[in-house]
Formats: C-alpha cells, sequence, structure tokens
C-alpha cells in the first residue's frame, strides 16, 4: 500500500500505486535504445532499437501518469484510467476479489474488480502486481475491511 489511512475526523484516503522505479527505467532503456541505433548508423539497427522503444516509452509514460492506480477517498473508490478518473460509490461496487492464475508454472494474484459505472453499464477491471505496487489479496482484504465489494469470494 502506498498511502496511508488518514485518522481522525479529516477524509480517509488510501491508494495503491505501482513504483516508479520500474516505469522510469523503461524510459530511460527506450531513449538509451534510439540513441544506440542512431549511433550505429545502420537502418536496421535503427529499425529494432526504434521498435523496442515504440514499446517501452508508452508503457513507462503510461504507468507514470496512471499514478496511483486505485484509491479510496472519502468513501468512494477512484480508479485512475487513462485520460480520466472514474469515481465509484461505496454501494456501486459489486465485487472485489482475488484471483489466483497459474501461467507456466508459476502462480500469479489479480484482483478483480466489479463495479457500475455513473452511466449504470456494469464494469471489469482486472489488476496486478505491477498496477498496485503490492500484493492484490492485500488491496481486496482491505477494501472488504472498507466495505467495497463481497467478503465471500477470494483465494
Amino acid at each position: 500500500m502506498s498511502g496511508d489511512a488518514v485518522s481522525g475526523a479529516g477524509p480517509r484516503a488510501v491508494s495503491w500505486s505501482p513504483g516508479a522505479v520500474w516505469p522510469s527505467v523503461q524510459i530511460v532503456l527506450g531513449m538509451a535504445l534510439v540513441a544506440i541505433g542512431v549511433q550505429r548508423q545502420d537502418p536496421l539497427a535503427l529499425l529494432l532499437t526504434g521498435l523496442a522503444a515504440l514499446f517501452l516509452i508508452p508503457a513507462g509514460v503510461s504507468q507514470l501518469v496512471r499514478r496511483p492506480r486505485l484509491e479510496v477517498v472519502d468513501g468512494q473508490l477512484a480508479i485512475k484510467k487513462l485520460g480520466r478518473v472514474l469515481f465509484v460509490p461505496r454501494a456501486e461496487v459489486v465485487e472485489a476479489r482475488a484471483l489466483g492464475v497459474a501461467r507456466w508454472g508459476a502462480r500469479q494474484h489479480l484482483m478483480r474488480l466489479e463495479y457500475t459505472d455513473s452511466r449504470g453499464r456494469e464494469e471489469l477491471d482486472v489488476f496486478t502486481r505491477l498496477d498496485l505496487g503490492t500484493d492484490p489479496r492485500d488491496v481486496v482484504d482491505t477494501l472488504h475491511r472498507l466495505g467495497f465489494g463481497s467478503v465471500d469470494g477470494g483465494v
């Protein structure tokens, strides 16, 4: 958890964010690849390093722009999307659940968040450890303690 609950009469805020180190490394690595491709003066090297940078730089910027990724403020869940922040009242969160997925022999934990948006449409977001900066199971436990989603699901 990257934020702390504020106690007392003031607003209560808890947030989860990916770390800033990995996205920064992605951006720097992308720029270094472009510099290497330009220095080599080889069209193939420039193409390959440019393609790698085309994926690395926007991914790093996107992760930095969407911080904090998930936040609880004054009884509402704020979900930061790429162009906006979506505020979901506690009553509109249908389910917050931890999922365990086995992939290539390794078990990965995810958080499944189901809610109804302001237009009445059901939405489903899935968050990984990289999205939240911590174990998704801990986030689900905290959301349940704060009254978001059901308490019966989870892995």
